[in-house]
C-alpha cells in the first residue's frame, strides 16, 4: 500500500527531473516559446479552436502512467485548444492530492476541468505538441463541449473510469469533446497483464476496463506545432525513445520497484534507470540527432549493455 500511495502522489506532485532547459551562462535562460507572441501570432502558428494539445513533462510519473497501457504512448496528458478574444487557452482536467492518513490516495484527490492560458500550459509541461482535428470533426462542437464541462465544474476522475462521465480524466475529456464534434470514439487500450502493476491499480481503485491514451487522439499528418521550454526539441524525442525502450522491457515478470522508488517526497527513478536515461540523453550531445530508426537502434543497444538482453 505504501508503494501505491507513493506512486500516485508522485504522479500529482513530481516535477520534471531530467528534461530541464539547457542554459548558456552568457545568455538569459529565456524559453524559446516566449519569443512568440501567441495572441498576435496565432495565424502564423496555425492555432485554431478545437485542436488537440498533448504533452509529456518528462518525469518518472510520465513513465509510470505510460505503463498503464499495453501500447506505448509518448504523451500522457491531453487537452483541447480554444482561441478566445485572440488568446489561446487549453481546456484540460487534472487533480491535486490532499494529505491523507490511512486512506488510499485516490480518495483524496480533488480537481476539475480547467481553462489554462497556453503559455502557462507550456511552462508547466515543458514540451507540448498541437494537432489539427481529425477530418470531419466540427471544431465548434468540440470547443462547446469542453466549455460546457468547464462551466459545470466537472470534477477530475482519479479512478480512470470510462464507463461513466460524471467525472473525467484528461484523455477522457478530450475524447468526449472529439466525439461531440462527430469523431468516432476509439476503443479502450487494455491494461498490461503485469501482476505488480495490477496490484497497484486495484489498490488505487482503477478498474480493469482499460484506458484512453493521448496517442489515440493524434496523427503525424495532423501535426501543427511544437512549443517547448527546452532549447533542443530533438532532446525531448530522444527521451521519448528512452521511455519507449523501458516500456518495451516492462514485461509481465517485471516489478514497478525495479523502475521506481520513493525518496520521501517524490517518485524517482531507480539509479540504474536514471543512469540509462542520462546516458541516452547525452548520447547525441554536440552533434545532430540521427534518423529515428538509428536512435531506436542506439538506445536498444545501450539498454542491452546496461540491463542485459531481453529474454525471448
Amino acid at each position: 500500500m505504501r508503494t501505491g500511495a507513493a506512486l500516485l502522489a508522485a504522479w500529482l506532485l513530481a516535477g520534471c527531473s531530467l528534461l530541464q532547459p539547457e542554459r548558456n551562462e552568457q545568455q538569459p535562460a529565456t524559453p524559446a516559446w516566449q519569443s512568440v507572441r501567441l495572441a498576435t501570432d496565432a495565424q502564423t502558428l496555425a492555432l485554431r479552436s478545437g485542436q488537440v494539445v498533448v504533452t509529456d513533462s518528462g518525469g518518472p510519473a510520465a513513465l509510470f502512467f505510460a505503463l498503464f497501457a499495453e501500447e506505448f504512448s509518448p504523451f500522457v496528458h491531453a487537452g483541447i485548444l480554444a482561441m478566445e478574444d485572440g488568446e489561446p487557452y487549453v481546456y484540460e482536467t487534472f487533480g491535486g492530492i490532499r494529505p491523507w492518513l490511512g486512506r488510499r490516495p485516490t480518495d483524496m484527490i480533488r480537481g476539475r476541468v480547467a481553462r489554462t492560458p497556453l503559455a502557462e500550459f507550456v511552462r508547466r509541461n515543458k514540451y507540448i505538441e498541437i494537432y489539427d482535428l481529425p477530418a470531419g470533426a466540427d471544431a465548434g462542437r468540440v470547443t462547446a463541449y469542453v466549455r460546457s464541462r468547464y462551466a459545470s465544474r466537472t470534477p477530475f476522475d482519479p479512478y480512470f473510469r470510462y464507463d461513466e462521465h460524471d467525472a473525467l480524466y484528461c484523455t477522457e475529456l478530450t475524447v468526449l469533446a472529439l466525439a461531440a464534434g462527430g469523431w468516432p470514439v476509439p476503443d479502450l487500450i487494455p491494461f498490461p497483464a503485469n501482476p505488480s502493476l495490477t496490484r497497484v491499480r486495484h489498490w488505487l481503485g482503477i478498474s480493469d476496463r482499460g484506458t484512453m491514451q493521448a496517442q489515440q487522439l493524434i496523427a503525424p499528418e495532423r501535426f501543427v506545432a511544437a512549443l517547448s521550454v527546452l532549447r533542443q526539441q530533438e532532446r525531448f524525442h530522444v527521451y521519448i525513445e528512452l521511455k519507449r525502450e523501458l516500456h518495451r522491457r516492462f514485461t509481465a515478470d517485471q516489478k514497478l520497484g525495479n523502475l521506481f522508488e520513493w525518496n520521501g517526497k517524490n517518485l524517482v527513478f531507480r539509479q540504474p534507470v536514471e543512469d540509462f536515461i542520462v546516458r541516452g540523453l547525452e548520447m547525441y550531445r554536440g552533434r545532430d540527432v540521427p534518423e529515428l530508426a538509428r536512435v531506436r537502434s542506439d538506445i536498444s543497444a545501450l539498454a542491452e549493455q546496461m540491463f542485459g538482453p531481453m529474454e525471448g
